[in-house]
């Protein structure tokens, strides 16, 4: 509660202390008509920076008078071929017959566009930011002398990771795709899925100096105004200087900085990301990040993979409970083995007793300091596998675990009971690794209280857990829901997984616009064919 309350006045400070950056709209910048005042201009913003070029030309204009323009573009971030084909060559060989006339409908600018330009994408703009900002996120711009607008023309060419298999969501049946760094091939990937023109998109830029592209995508009719208002206030509200991954906004908007639980949801999956919507919930994709943020994330979600809803309900039920048992395990197994071992051994049956005192005999280290040594070998080479290069990392692994595991029993450092104790902690902590974070912490706090007050200690751990787990919130939601406050209907989907033709309505207060996803019957009605 301390941390929590520090947490509301530190936001309470900083949105008092708030720079106007935030507060205000990005002033506009008018267009000069003389192209030599507009390059100077431009060369100024980029510092004359080594990528920044300028292509001057000339083009048949009124009555065969030539005119000049020149286009502007950061090299490699656009396709040259698609610029000297679809801008400068039907301008420059453009027929002499084409007459270019501003009229009283139309301006100059607007009839380069209409009448000499063959690319697909091209608008029109009087403001000059408005053509830096083209420029950054990778367009070209075109400058024509006398006119007081600019064309932004859509010509992105940069490299690009291509789609590939998943690597955080990883399930046996399903879609073989995940999202990448590029914010359009994964607005495409989603919208591939959900062929619906309630499919929103909606751009914001967010970071003073690294200008980072973020898209809020949600189906409108499914999520709440409210949900959807939200969202936006706390990124309005973000002012920083850079944003470089969805970690970043993650920080900036969740409910709960100090809490051991992520508030926020995380995949990196379009089929994931396009079920959420489906359920009325939004996501946020940011510009660089394969990983797209969900709001809001309730604690079930953490038990939930895709497969689940792929595969047979049986077997999918039967996996999710040993998904919840293997959390169990993987947080409270040490600190109840050390509770048993030094405050509770009458609950030992005694020929296990005997054989773990055997097996522990010659050992200089207390079980607290064994398992203790042991976790902090464990952690640095779960670290040391997931950094170093792949081939090197699985190495390590293989050695770490088995040679230095027997190397210790053998020299009597530790015990063989706490080695098996820490493997079968360190694999049930593998079952559930969308809560990797939180399992390692949680596995600390529940050691530590079972090598203090013995089994008193894990049940008030458990108590302090609950509390602080049915307190949160993300996003007005609450984060036990649907346990706490109890929604039957949405229990179908929590410990257990329900026939897909059982989950008629979506998630309690989601989507109250439709709370029906599904009216099928099954069995399928028969309907008798005439002989």
């Amino acid at each position: 509660m301390l941390l929590e309350e520090i947490s509301k006045k530190l936001k309470s400070n900083y949105n008092s202390e708030k720079s106007a950056y935030s507060n205000t709209e990005t002033e506009t910048a008018p267009i000069a008509t003389a192209l030599a005042e507009n390059e100077e201009r431009l060369r100024n913003r980029f510092n004359n920076s080594g990528d920044f070029v300028l292509r001057h030309f000339t083009f048949h204009g009124v009555g065969g008078k030539r005119e000049q323009a020149f286009v502007a573009f950061a090299d490699g971030l656009i396709k040259l071929e698609m610029l000297s084909e679809s801008v400068i060559k039907p301008m420059m060989h453009g027929d002499e017959v084409v007459i270019m006339k501003a009229t009283d409908k139309m301006s100059k600018m607007e009839a380069v566009n209409a009448m000499l330009l063959s690319a697909a994408d091209a608008k029109v703009s009087g403001d000059f930011e408005a053509g830096i900002s083209a420029i950054l996120n990778g367009d070209c711009v075109l400058f024509v002398e006398g006119a007081d607008e600019l064309s932004i023309i859509s010509c992105k060419g940069y490299d690009r990771r291509g789609v590939e298999q998943p690597t955080y969501d990883v399930s046996m049946r399903g879609p073989r795709e995940s999202f990448n760094e590029t914010l359009r091939t994964n607005t495409s990937l989603l919208r591939r899925r959900i062929k619906n023109a309630n499919l929103v998109f909606e751009n914001v830029i967010l970071g003073r100096k690294s200008n980072t592209n973020i898209c809020i995508t949600y189906i409108k009719g499914l999520a709440e105004p409210k949900l959807i208002k939200e969202i936006k206030r706390r990124l309005k509200y973000v002012d920083t200087d850079m944003i470089l991954e969805s970690g970043y906004i993650e920080q900036f908007i969740e409910d709960s900085p100090f809490s051991v639980f992520a508030t926020i949801g995380l995949t990196e999956r379009p089929d994931v990301l396009a079920a959420k919507l489906g359920e009325g919930r939004v996501g946020i994709m940011i510009d660089g990040s394969p990983f797209v943020l969900t709001a809001p994330y309730l604690f079930v979600e953490a038990f939930q993979n895709p497969e689940d809803y792929y595969s047979r309900t049986i077997y999918s039920t039967i996996v999710r409970f040993f998904r919840y048992l293997a959390f169990s395990i993987t947080i409270l197994l040490p600190g109840i083995y050390l509770a048993l071992t030094s405050f509770h051994q009458e609950l030992i049956p005694p020929l296990l007793l005997f054989n773990m005192a055997a097996a522990g005999e010659g050992v200089p280290f207390s079980s607290f300091m064994e398992i203790t040594i042991f976790l902090l070998i464990y952690e640095l080479l779960k670290e040391a596998g997931i950094h170093m290069p792949k081939n090197i990392g699985q190495t390590i692994s293989i050695v770490g675990g088995l040679v230095m595991g027997e190397a210790a029993i053998r020299a009597g450092i530790i015990g063989a009971p706490v080695v098996i104790l820490i493997s079968f902690t360190a694999v049930s902590g593998f079952v559930v690794p969308t809560i990797g974070n939180e399992v390692s912490l949680l596995r600390w706090i529940f050691l530590f209280l079972g090598g203090l007050m013995g089994g008193f200690g894990i049940v008030i751990g458990l108590i302090g857990l609950t509390i602080h787990v049915t307190g949160l919130q993300s996003f007005g939601y609450s984060y036990f829901s649907p346990l706490m406050p109890c929604r039957p209907d949405d229990l179908k989907d929590a410990f257990v997984r329900a026939p897909l033709w059982l989950m008629k309505k979506r998630p309690y207060a989601m989507a109250n616009q439709d709370k029906v996803r599904n009216n099928t019957p099954v069995p399928p009605d028969r309907e008798e064919i005439d002989e």
